[in-house]
């Protein structure tokens, strides 16, 4: 299992906790692109529209970034909800980014 996360340093201001959350804000980005090219992946890979949504994937994610949480000192619940809002969005793309390697005349 991969190192536990650092614990946030102590900051004397609250400049210096921005400061924390922008810088960890820029690495959360960089990993929402990436994660957001492999989502591009998978609708080209899906044959079906309706095969986007795959309940028990989700329900999977759930579990894992759960236990990730707790494993690392963090809160379950509000991991959860983050990740539950994270993958509705992602599979909003995907049906967009399905759509659009389908209709006709368009490159895809």
């Amino acid at each position: 299992m991969p190192a536990r996360a650092a614990p946030a340093a102590p900051c004397p201001s609250l400049a210096e906790v921005r400061a924390g959350i922008d810088r960890i804000d820029r690495e959360i980005v960089r990993l929402l692109v990436e994660r957001q090219g492999y989502v591009r992946q998978a609708a080209r890979l899906k044959e079906r529209r309706a095969d986007v949504i795959v309940p028990e994937r989700i329900e999977e994610i759930a579990a894992r970034v759960r236990a990730l949480a707790e494993a690392e000192g963090g809160d379950p619940d509000l991991v959860e909800r983050i990740f539950r809002a994270l993958v509705q969005s992602y599979i909003d793309f995907e049906f967009a980014e399905w759509d659009r390697r389908r209709t006709p005349g368009e490159p895809g």
